[in-house]
């Protein structure tokens, strides 16, 4: 068997949310799918969004699974995990000692089903990974935080876990760079979903110019909500436009050569991509040879975010993608 020697490409399945939620599919169906369309090997999946037991999956549906993956001929690379503290509606926050259990619950499961690694969030405070990463780095399974609009490699909170890592000097923290934190502008495709939400030009006019314009992603909303509603736009025209905000930053694409060192795996985020293969936000010819050179040789899952605010077919803009990441990859 021949190492990878390059990057490898993948999907997630949070780019079939349409087809989920409409009931097109169930896990099985949907992997088969995938598999059938050659859209993998290597997959992500997304802890509680397909996995009926999450967080703690039995051995029966441990290997439920597994047998799923052997049928399909697909490779389990990442589990997507939660770290927020509210865990059910009306509830309490969790406290630190309850949140770091969560965390091994979920690792646990997702090294019995198999997975390589787990994607986790920012909403674990950075103060508490020396409590976590060793008994990741018993059950020998990787966390890769992700690194998601609207933050980039240069965000306070992104500077503050470098420093962690640094401290702590452990294979099995890493990277997950999410492509949607420096995109290059809005895409047109979800513009036209707030023009048919029926937002005006004008507000998608101001809506441009405030979200190129320095500072952070709250910040920015604000100040185009204060504008739209003193110029008699409609809260829900705002939202519409506010998405923009939410999902995609402006930041320079080659900020990502800081984390290529540490990066375990890669979130393809993409919006759109035309027949042409290109992605219409974001600079991919900048942002992959920057990983290709870099010598990173894990997987780059194609992302699917579009489904926020339209319905097209997500397997045609996951084949586009992965055509076009390997044409840029390939030159």
């Amino acid at each position: 068997m021949t190492n990878p020697t390059g990057p490898q490409m993948g999907v997630t399945l949070y780019s079939f949310t349409n087809e989920w939620l409409t009931r097109q599919f169930e896990l099985p169906g949907l992997m088969r799918e995938v598999a059938r369309r050659n859209l993998g090997p290597n997959i992500e999946i997304i802890g509680f969004q397909n996995f009926k037991e999450f967080p703690d999956v039995s051995d029966d549906f441990a290997a439920q699974f597994k047998d799923l993956i052997a049928e399909t001929g697909l490779n389990p690379v990442s589990c997507a995990i939660n770290s927020d503290r509210f865990l059910k509606p009306g509830q309490q926050p969790i406290d630190d000692a309850s949140l770091i259990e969560y965390h091994k619950r979920q690792l646990r499961s997702a090294k019995k089903m198999g997975f390589s690694l787990v994607r986790y969030q920012f909403a674990l405070p950075v103060e508490l990974l020396p409590e976590i990463a060793p008994y990741a780095e018993d059950i020998g399974i990787r966390m890769g935080v992700e690194v998601h609009a609207p933050m980039w490699a240069g965000h306070p909170a992104v500077q503050a876990y470098a420093e962690m890592y640094d401290k702590l000097n452990t294979p099995v923290l890493g990277w997950i760079p999410d492509f949607g934190g420096t995109a290059s502008r809005i895409p047109e495709s979800m513009l036209n979903a707030a023009r048919a939400a029926g937002a005006a030009e004008s507000l998608l006019d101001k809506l441009k110019e405030v979200w190129l314009e320095p500072g952070m992603s709250h910040e920015k909303a604000g100040r185009l909500r204060e504008w739209a509603l003193a110029n008699g736009h409609a809260p829900l025209h705002i939202q519409a436009a506010s998405l923009a905000f939410f999902i995609l930053s402006n930041n320079d694409p080659k900020s990502w050569a800081a984390l290529v060192d540490r990066t375990i795996h890669i979130h393809g985020k993409f919006y759109g991509v035309g027949e042409d293969l290109v992605e219409e936000a974001i600079d991919y010819a900048t942002i992959l040879p920057l990983f290709r050179d870099g010598g990173f040789t894990g997987t780059i899952v194609s992302e699917w975010e579009g489904h926020a605010y339209c319905t097209v077919d997500a397997f045609e803009q996951v084949e586009r993608h992965q055509a076009m990441c390997r044409k840029i990859l390939a030159g």
